[in-house]
């Protein structure tokens, strides 16, 4: 007769041989042995059944997968070193006045703590608005930092496509007045290094400006309000299909269809430099000052892109 712990440890064969995505025979034949043992466990009804597993949206990490990380872990932070960064840390949790207001309509998926001695508090979404905290406490208007950490989202998790409620993000950041599109292109450059570090495979580095995207919205009618809630829309192009943007665009948001279609026009573009020199010659955009300086400024981070090289990847 199989006992509890048995059928536990069947349980969680099952669940690595899925998120390793391993054989479908292999699979079905785990999960007809599991669903064997739970029949002969059967009949103990009004017993606690006690379950081990971890929280949804979170997975353990064995050796094999630790290897992996510190050997990419290793290459980021030999990098980021390597263009004079310097390491710092900040706590899980942030007071909660910090962190809400902070990223519009994705505030919402902040995890929220109980009151711990007079204290309203969060765990922290992002590396950003810490970073951001950190400098405006210790009055720091110049730093090249960088922050590896795990971070937590109170998300629908899609394990399968690598969305999880708690992950790592490796922070990169340049603070302090410079030379526009200097910090920029030393950015990518980063990216650039450690992609190829990891020889990956083939990849492509995507850049944007707000002000391009600001621009283009008010050319093709978008309401000032607006603004932000379609730019929210527009960030899921690399999950959505177009027409299923567009809809969410038009049939959630109340954006008028012809101005989605305007929007779709552009957004559909893709392309370096030479997209660029289009867009410049666009009569609507050109017209535009905020999307002229964001396209003038794009112009000239591909010159320094160009001087490192990098420029067919971006």
């Amino acid at each position: 007769m199989a006992d509890e712990v048995a059928v536990r440890e069947q349980a969680e064969t099952v669940r690595r041989l899925k998120q390793e995505k391993a054989d479908p025979d292999e699979i079905a034949k785990e999960v007809a042995k599991l669903l064997e043992m739970k029949a002969q466990l059967g009949g103990d009804e009004g017993k606690h059944k006690f379950v081990l597993k971890t929280p949804k949206g979170t997975r353990d990490y064995g050796p094999r997968q630790m290897a992996i990380r510190e050997r990419v872990f290793s290459a980021v932070i030999s990098c980021f070193r390597r263009h004079g960064a310097q390491v710092i840390d900040t706590p899980v949790f942030e007071l909660k006045e910090t962190l809400t207001g902070k990223y519009g309509e994705d505030s919402k998926l902040i995890y929220d703590l109980k009151d711990q001695g007079g204290e309203l508090l969060a765990l922290r979404y992002d590396l950003t608005v810490p970073f951001a905290r950190y400098l405006a406490m210790n009055k720091l208007s110049t730093i090249k930092r960088y922050h590896i950490a795990k971070v937590y989202r109170r998300d629908n998790p899609a394990m399968t496509r690598g969305r999880y409620r708690e992950f790592y993000q490796c922070d990169f950041d340049i603070a302090g007045q410079f030379d526009p599109m200097i910090p920029d292109a030393e950015c990518l450059k980063v990216v650039h290094e450690i992609l190829s570090d990891l020889q990956l495979g083939d990849f492509v580095i995507k850049v944007n400006d707000r002000r391009i995207l600001d621009g283009m919205f008010a050319v093709c009618g978008v309401p000032d309000p607006k603004f932000r809630t379609i730019c929210s829309s527009v960030d899921k192009l690399d999950k959505m299909s177009w027409e299923e943007v567009r809809s969410e665009m038009v049939a959630e948001k109340g954006l008028c269809p012809e101005a989605a279609q305007r929007i779709g026009d552009y957004v559909r573009l893709q392309g370096g430099l030479e997209l660029v020199e289009q867009l410049l010659q666009d009569p609507k955009l050109s017209q535009n000052k905020l999307a002229r300086e964001g396209l003038g400024d794009m112009k000239l981070l591909f010159e320094y892109l160009t001087l490192f090289g990098i420029t067919g990847k971006v």
